[in-house]
């Protein structure tokens, strides 16, 4: 299991790359800033919008 598995961690990372977007970072620096594999940027790139 993988911690982005856990509801929380999906939680978390979810409000990260928002609180990230707000603050005028597009989705790679978040995506790097955030350390998330290719997995988890491929589920939080579909609520992206820039």
């Amino acid at each position: 299991m993988t911690a982005f598995s856990s509801n929380t961690d999906h939680f978390i990372k979810q409000r990260m790359m928002v609180y990230l977007r707000e603050q005028g970072f597009n989705f790679y620096q978040s995506a790097v800033l955030l350390k998330l594999t290719q997995q988890e940027r491929d589920i939080l790139s579909q609520d992206w919008t820039e």
